[in-house]
């Protein structure tokens, strides 16, 4: 076992985390993404990022506040987790028994650090490999967070904090992408004593003349990927009116940093996804947010067209740059190095749908260039649909509408993130691991819709059911008697106040 400076920090967190207010929790859960490259513990040749250690303490946490049964509850039959139980029974037998079942009918890029020969870099026969043990480790912590996350989401304030807890990550997550772009400038990698899990780090590297930015993590298009998740709750966050100076700085300034990390994947998933975020539907949860979203697109369409007739007009040589930029990053990525061995992998992952009989050949065997090939190869055409279910029934879960409007706003934010996560995720997705980020946006989207089911009431109680008509009129609404020597303006004025209700809708989205 070795143990990093890491290690430390989120021991000592999650003891912190055991003796605060609950809500801690989701910060420390929430920011330690960011530290997705950095390693705590390393055992048996499996390296535990910050969020996997801290799960032991989430775990804790949410044991004592739900009990088995408000940890079972998400994974419950007819609940929208319900297929995640039968997708890890899957997702775990496979990873044990398919690579001995099919060992050499097939070749692999295997995913392994105890290769046969480390220098190989083509496939190899199929056999079991560290991977297997590693991607169910990080398969199961997934699921365990999906249920805490439900948990900690159903107490009062949940969302609100799980809200600031993204925006905090937001920032930093900007933060340190800027950090990454002037250190690379003045030639200093100042983030790179976060990097120590021992993966293959891509620092430094340049694409048409622009240094790739990576932050935190290993190459430009992880961080990209990780920054276009963010940037999906904070916009949409931004055209509910919450927060909007926030939460339109830091949408802008991700997608800037998108713009320039110079990666591939971010291009097309920036495309595919601002095409959902036309289509979504947010003025049902705020009816504002539908003529925001029309100023927003056409505020992007307008800056377009005026940077097109610039460079025409005044920097001829700018527009050529620029087209041989993308020509470079997008339209000629097939033919760089890098565009070959991704499509090798693609390639080598149908085979090996083709040679196992559509079973898969195990959590965890081998690499892809997509998430959708990855969960086909590994888990087979049976993980694919269990899986396929589960992330329908979030993205289509009823966001309940006598859920306070803002814990509505965080859940179609966070589906919105969920979408993002799948579409770069399917462009460029080398395995079956999502992350746990991926896992609290699924909590997030379904949590409102079990905690109405839980909270409903009775439609029965002692024989009368909730729309029978009571037996007993109700009493009267008690007005104030007003004094003799007020006014009439003043008396009506009196009794309309005391017959008011206070609403629970708060005031800020309409003042954004």
């Amino acid at each position: 076992m070795e143990i990093q400076v890491f290690a430390v920090v989120v021991l000592v967190l999650g003891m912190l985390a055991l003796n605060v207010e609950s809500h801690w929790s989701m910060y420390i859960l929430v920011v330690s993404w960011l530290f997705a490259a950095a390693a705590t513990l390393t055992v048996g040749g499996i390296t535990l990022p910050p969020e996997t250690l801290f799960l032991i303490f989430l775990f804790i946490r949410a044991f004592n506040m739900g009990g088995p049964a408000g940890l079972w509850r998400p994974l419950a039959p007819g609940s929208p987790g319900f297929p995640l139980v039968w997708l890890a029974v899957v997702a775990l037998i496979g990873a044990w028994f398919l690579p001995r079942a099919f060992a050499g009918a097939t070749n692999v890029f295997a995913i392994s650090k105890d290769a046969a020969d480390p220098n190989a870099v083509g496939p190899v026969p199929l056999a079991p490999v560290s991977g297997n043990l590693t991607q169910s480790v990080y398969f199961i912590s997934d699921v365990v967070i999906y249920c805490c996350m439900t948990i900690f989401l159903a107490r009062k304030d949940g969302y609100r904090h799980l809200a600031l807890a993204m925006l905090v990550l937001a920032g930093l997550n900007v933060v340190a992408g800027v950090v990454d772009m002037v250190g690379g400038a003045v030639g200093i990698n100042a983030l790179g004593w976060i990097k120590t899990a021992g993966y293959t780090i891509h620092d430094g590297e340049e694409v048409g003349g622009l240094r790739r930015i990576t932050g935190t993590f290993t190459e430009a298009s992880t961080y990209a990927g990780f920054t276009m998740q963010l940037f999906a709750f904070t916009a949409n966050m931004w055209l509910f009116g919450y927060r909007p100076r926030l939460t339109g700085l830091i949408a802008l300034a991700s997608v800037v940093l998108i713009m320039l990390s110079t990666s591939t994947t971010a291009y097309v998933g920036m495309v595919a996804y601002l095409m959902v975020l036309l289509c979504s539907r947010d003025d049902r949860i705020w009816p504002h947010a539908r003529a925001r979203k029309g100023y927003l697109f056409a505020a992007v369409g307008c800056l377009a067209i005026l940077a097109l007739l610039f460079s025409l007009i005044f920097k001829p040589g700018m527009l050529e740059s620029v087209l041989g930029f993308f020509n470079d990053t997008v339209m000629a990525k097939a033919d760089s190095d890098s565009g070959r061995e991704r499509g090798s992998w693609n390639q080598q992952a149908i085979t090996n749908i083709i040679d196992t009989y559509g079973f898969g050949i195990g959590l965890g065997s081998a690499r892809t260039s997509s998430f959708v090939l990855a969960l086909l190869s590994n888990l087979g055409f049976a993980g694919a649909v269990l899986f396929g279910v589960f992330a329908w029934n979030c993205l289509v879960a009823r966001i309940p509408v006598q859920a306070p409007l803002l814990s509505r706003m965080v859940c179609h934010s966070m589906r919105q993130a969920m979408f993002a996560a799948l579409i770069m995720c399917s462009i460029a997705g080398t395995m079956f691991n999502l992350g746990s980020n991926f896992y609290v946006f699924a909590a997030a989207t379904t949590a409102l819709s079990l905690t109405a089911r839980r909270m409903a009431p009775s439609r029965r109680v002692n024989g009368a059911s909730d729309g029978d008509v009571p037996l007993v009129a109700p009493a009267p609404r008690r007005q104030t008697r007003m004094s003799p020597k007020a006014s009439g303006k003043a008396a009506h004025l009196s009794l309309v106040e005391s017959g008011k209700r206070r609403s629970r809708v708060p005031a800020w989205p309409n003042k954004g």
